[in-house]
């Protein structure tokens, strides 16, 4: 069993995973902090708590956005339609995976 040390907002956790999943552990935690982060500097200081709690909100509405574009690539008929409906899923979760890439590159300013 694995076990990686994530921070977030300058808190460390430390997290058991499955052997190989570490490196997968790191990112999302990064990108975790990345959110935090930026929740804090648009709101100010909070809870610990009340910051994971909106951190977990705002995570869970980009997970919601990509579902919504599957269940609309279920509910298309077929043909041309569906094709382009995959092409959307493809291109927002492109775009996701960018997005958390370039929060996983980003080095912390000390």
């Amino acid at each position: 069993m694995g076990q990686v040390t994530v921070s977030i907002n300058s808190r460390k956790y430390t997290v058991a995973c499955d052997d190989g999943q570490e490196a997968q552990l790191v990112r999302l935690g990064r990108y975790m902090d990345q959110r935090a982060r930026e929740l804090t500097a648009a709101v100010g200081p909070i809870s610990e708590n009340l910051l994971l709690v909106m951190v977990g909100l705002l995570l869970a509405d980009e997970l919601s956005d990509v579902q919504g574009e599957l269940e609309d690539l279920r509910g298309e008929g077929g043909g041309k339609a569906r094709e382009e409906a995959e092409e959307r899923v493809v291109q927002a979760l492109a775009f996701l995976k960018s997005r958390i890439d370039a929060v996983v590159d980003a080095r912390p300013v000390a």
